[in-house]
């Protein structure tokens, strides 16, 4: 009996449609339609190569040539995200106890021109973390040179960091830092995000391992964001970053890819040192800087659990300011 072009469609519907309901329980669901995305993309190239390129003349060759090339491009980065994503990855915890001498830690706030009630939250929350107080240091690090923010210091009595200029925005204030510090590790937070306290209990161990890095917990935020708010799916969708704050990241992290997004981050400060410190000269400081810690077979992590929360943008405005890494400060 053969089945015609229309109940071919309604059959692949239904089965596309019952594989995604399936695949928010079950993995192997997941898998399937990966597999499905990627056969059916290998056919459609196959098939534009085969019979689709444009003969009429050399420009056109040229023109239709160059069109399959970036359609390939798209393809490959595809089977990357499948990669990725085709086997969930979960990092297992390794406790404080396990290191024989606990290392000292400094926790660096970057500020620019941030309220002070927002500084003052993180400030707070970092003051809260369980860990030996006299193996713990708090410094906020001050581009805005703010008097004000030098007596909210004075106020919890954390240390407090300007400089002179503001050369190289945020690296090269982290950079500074390092110069006025010497914990064995470095804490990076910005100023909208507030630590839990058990931010170092559970992303500290990783460094029981001498060529672990650097270790970064996801941004999380506890706003909802422009999409959600104004959509009316606060509830429905996640938050825009969620998807790669935790689902990539963590993928990424079998492959000992991990990338460093800024915030909520430790480093072994030797290895630091030995890159040069954050990288400097380049648009996003932060991914430089993880790319630069990740050679000569260097270890990272990523510990995917809300470990710190954040302000996310709360208007279009907010949110492509945000975005916008080009224009100096």
């Amino acid at each position: 009996m053969e089945v015609s072009l229309l109940e071919w469609l309604v059959i692949s519907s239904f089965a596309l449609i019952l594989f995604y309901f399936l695949s928010r329980k079950y993995h192997w669901s997941k898998q399937v339609l990966i597999a499905l995305f990627l056969g059916i993309n290998a056919i459609y190239l196959g098939w534009r190569a085969v019979y689709t390129l444009p003969t009429m003349n050399t420009i056109s060759i040229i023109a239709g040539i160059l069109l399959l090339l970036t359609e390939l491009a798209g393809f490959l980065q595809s089977i990357v995200f499948s990669i990725i994503s085709w086997k969930p990855f979960k990092r297992k915890h390794i406790p404080l106890s396990d290191f024989e001498t606990l290392p000292t830690v400094d926790i660096y706030i970057a500020t620019y021109n941030e309220s002070e009630d927002l500084l003052k939250r993180t400030i707070a929350a970092c003051t809260l973390i369980r860990y030996p107080k006299n193996l713990m240091s708090i410094y906020v690090c001050d581009d805005g040179r703010r008097a004000s923010v030098r007596e909210l210091c004075e106020e919890y009595d954390i240390g407090y960091i300007d400089r002179k200029d503001n050369s190289h925005a945020k690296a090269g204030n982290l950079n500074h830092a390092l110069t006025k510090t010497n914990g064995e590790i470095v804490v990076t937070m910005d100023a909208d995000m507030v630590p839990q306290a058990n931010f170092l209990e559970r992303t500290l161990g990783q460094f029981t391992d001498p060529e672990m890095v650097f270790v970064q917990a996801p941004q999380v935020f506890y706003n909802d964001d422009p999409f959600q708010y104004n959509l009316f799916f606060e509830d429905q969708i996640t938050n825009e970053q969620d998807f790669f704050m935790r689902q990539l990241e963590q993928g990424k992290d079998r492959f000992n890819a991990t990338m460093y997004v800024g915030s909520n981050a430790l480093f072994r400060r030797t290895a630091l040192e030995e890159v040069g410190g954050f990288a400097t000269g380049v648009i996003t400081e932060d991914m430089a800087t993880g790319m630069l810690l990740q050679s000569d077979n260097r270890k990272t992590a990523f510990i995917n659990e809300t470990l710190a929360v954040g302000l996310s943008p709360e208007t279009y405005a907010d949110l492509l300011k945000q975005r916008d890494r080009l224009v100096p400060r």
